[in-house]
This record gives C-alpha cells, structure tokens and sequence, in this order.
C-alpha cells in the first residue's frame, strides 16, 4: 500500500466507468443562495459532469426565495422526465424544513441517499444508494485495498450523511465490511485512549487539523474526510504533517477523499 492515498486516481476511474454507461444520464441541483462552499463544490459537480458526459440541469434561487418559491423548484425538477436524480444543494435559508424538500424528491431521484426509505435499507445492510461520501471512502478502500475484515475502526464523527452511514456501511457482511466499529463524537470521553486503538481511523468532525500524532497509533490507516477553510487554504480534520510519518498510509486534503466524492455522486445515478 503506498504511503499517499491521493483521491484523484480513484475518480478518474470512476469517471471512465460512468463514460461507458448509456443512456446517458441527467443530474439536477437545487441552489439557494452564493454560499461559498456550495458555489465552489457546484464548480467542482460541473467540471465531472463533463468529463463524465453527465447532462447536468440547474435551478438556481436568489437567497431570499420563499420556502414555498424553493418547494415548487424541487417539484418541478422532480417531475421532468429529462432529470434522473436530483441535488438538494445545502445551505439553505433557515426558514425551509430540509427534510420536507427530501420528501418531495422521492426515493427514486435521492441521489444523494438521505430518503428515509434509503436510510432505512443502508441501515439493513441492502443499500440501493450510498451517500457520496461514504461511498467516497469505500471507493477509496476498494482501490488501496484496505480489508477492514476484523479491524478496529474508528469514526470521529456522527452525522447522518457520512459518520452513522458509514458505520453501518464498514459492519456489512462483505469484502468491505466485517469491521469492528467504534463511532464517537463532541460528547466521547477519553477520545484519545479510544484512537490510539484504531487500526484504521476515519474522521469527519469538522475542526480543522484536530487529530495530531498524540491521536493515533503506529501504522494506522487514516482517512480524513474533513475540508475546512484555515488561513486561506483547504486543510483537513487532520494535522497531515503532524502524524504522517507514525501512520502506514494517509489521504491527503485536498486531493483525497474529496476528490472521489462528486464521482460518486454521479455514479449513484446509474444506480437509482
């Protein structure tokens, strides 16, 4: 296994796989706003779609769109016939309920894999759509050949687009599963007698360059999925310089898990 576990080698594999799909598919996204993250992953989501000969179909509202203007976007992109998935492109205005707007999707244009129907077959190990981003992870996993097989692996984390997903994705009875799983979060004590434990630790907390080398063990796997804005550079959840030399391999940010997450998503259109 080599020691950089860079993302970008990962998507264009994906990508030339999505090239040989027919018929071509349609992606649609719903923007509210300039957000500047959103914004800049919308750049990211265009430049694949190209690549990958993805037909790509946008609504974007101006910030102070009514609950009411944004519900009737999503239904009407729900209802083409030329869109096959659809984007809900967070964040949005207080005032709009999230999952109102999921509901209006539907299970079959979730693209992103967060309809409770979804959900509810990911959490019985019979998922028909991965969320990008732990799907991300375990492309990455697939393509290194990291076996979890009756490892410890720690999640730093618990959102319900990457951390409880991907929990229930690594305890799967399969090639990429069989796991043993430890998940914590903002309210786990003793975290680091906890880490220092993991074979393979994964994190997505959001705290820019959190986990150092007091964190980990010797030849632990890491994989960071955390993108945060410090300085004016992209750094991880991870201090990179601070633990790469203790660790066996490591993703890079930018240019690791990232990287293979709108590849992803797009796959997850030929899979809806």
């Amino acid at each position: 296994m080599q020691k950089i576990l860079k993302g970008a080698t990962v998507a264009d594999k994906i990508i030339d796989k999505i090239k040989t799909f027919s018929p071509k598919r349609c992606l649609g996204v719903i923007k509210v706003g300039a957000d500047p993250g959103s914004s800049s992953y919308l750049k990211g989501i265009t430049r694949t779609s190209e690549r990958a000969k993805v037909k790509l179909a946008v609504s974007e509202l101006p910030e102070h769109a009514t609950e009411n203007n944004i519900k009737i976007a999503v239904k009407k992109m729900r209802d083409s016939k030329g869109v096959d998935g659809i984007l809900l492109m967070e964040p949005f205005p207080e005032v709009v309920n999230v999952r109102e707007l999921i509901e209006i999707v539907g299970k079959d244009k979730d693209v992103e894999g967060i309809h409770p129907y979804n959900m509810g077959k990911l959490l019985l190990g019979e998922p028909t759509i991965i969320p990008s981003t732990p799907g991300a992870v375990l492309e990455l996993m697939n393509f290194y050949k990291i076996d979890p097989t009756g490892l410890h692996t720690v999640i730093l984390g618990r959102s319900k687009v990457v951390g409880k997903p991907l929990a229930n994705l690594l305890l799967r009875k399969n090639r990429l599963g069989n796991a043993t799983v430890t998940v914590c979060h903002s309210k786990t004590k003793n975290l680091k007698d906890i880490t220092t434990t993991a074979d393979i630790l994964i994190v997505a907390m959001g705290k820019a360059e959190f986990v150092t080398d007091e964190f980990i063990q010797d030849e632990v796997i890491i994989i960071d999925v955390g993108i945060n804005m410090k300085e004016g550079s992209l750094v991880g959840d991870v201090d990179f310089e601070s633990v790469k030399e203790k660790a066996l391999a490591i993703t890079p940010v930018p240019g690791g898990v990232g990287s293979i997450t709108t590849a992803s998503l797009l796959l997850n259109l030929y899979k809806l």
